[in-house]
């Protein structure tokens, strides 16, 4: 399979694409057992919260530019990890 096929076939991988799409803006790979362990139901239903979210954010001035100022990167990080 050339990387064209590849890139053809995945085009039109509507979960495949959504899937990217979700782990992309969580930042996990697609490799990882998190990843591996999502169903195509939880995958689709992360992706209507993102539609909801986006369209709920759609003046940026309301939604602080899509981003939760309180919330903190790091200690979700450390808590996902089992650290806290």
């Amino acid at each position: 399979m050339t990387a064209e096929d590849l890139i053809s076939q995945l085009e039109n991988d509507y979960i495949q694409r959504l899937k990217w799409f979700v782990l992309r803006e969580f930042k996990v790979l697609p490799c990882s057992d998190d990843a591996k362990k999502l169903s195509d139901e939880d995958v689709i239903m992360c992706g209507a919260h993102m539609v909801l979210d986006r369209r709920m954010c759609s003046d940026v001035s309301e939604c602080e530019s899509s981003q939760n100022g309180s919330f903190d990167e790091a200690r979700f990080a450390r808590l996902s990890e089992g650290r806290l």
